[in-house]
């Protein structure tokens, strides 16, 4: 059962920079599941332990993408970005628990959410090229779009205390976290997968 829900997804593995963990008719391995999930802890650090200071609404989610689209090209299975996002989320919670670190409405959603939007955008994609970066894109966008939404919530409802006030906040966070979005994913992509399909060579 497990080994059907964790196939390898041979779209990914032709695209991958980086030589692969999984391999094709071989069950899911521990090697896997625990780079994935340290990917998804790194993802989850970085957001609540780095602090860029940059004033741009939406920007944490490239400090997600980047650990993440790392763990998705090193063991690249169907499910693969929501075993992340199990990891990402208890690393978070013990890190608030600690008093380490400190994690916003809009941060809890990205780390949720980010690795089950690549497995549902990264299904359909059978090789490298424009359709795996633009799948990237789209679970980045569609993530930080989420967040935005999760963060004007909580503005709303008073519940983002210290925060700007919701009207001189909106305009900007719409903008700004949809280009982090994109930036995001097109990252991850640019940085752990070919953008041309291999060809192959043919045999003589």
């Amino acid at each position: 059962m497990l080994n059907d829900w964790f196939i390898v997804h041979d779209g990914l593995v032709g695209a991958a920079r980086l030589p692969s963990l999984a391999r094709t008719r071989r069950r899911i391995s521990a090697a896997e599941l625990m780079l994935l999930l340290g990917a998804g802890g790194i993802a989850a650090a970085a957001i609540g332990l780095i602090k860029l200071g940059l004033g741009i609404p939406g920007h944490a989610i490239v400090l997600a993408a980047l650990p993440m689209s790392l763990g998705m090209s090193l063991a690249p299975r169907h499910l693969a970005g929501s075993v992340m996002s199990a990891g990402a989320l208890g690393t978070a919670s013990v890190l608030a628990i600690a008093g380490v670190a400190n994690y916003g409405s809009g941060a809890f959603v990205s780390l949720s959410l980010i690795g089950p939007m690549m497995d549902v955008a990264l299904r359909g994609v059978r090789s490298g090229g424009w359709r795996l970066y633009a799948a990237f894109v789209i679970s980045g966008v569609a993530t930080n779009l989420l967040a935005l939404a999760s963060r004007a919530g909580a503005k709303v409802l008073g519940l983002d205390a210290g925060g700007r006030p919701f009207d001189s906040w909106w305009l900007q966070a719409s903008m700004t976290y949809t280009v982090s979005g994109v930036v995001a994913g097109l990252l991850g992509a640019l940085c752990w997968f070919q953008f041309r399909e291999r060809t192959r060579t043919p045999q003589r």
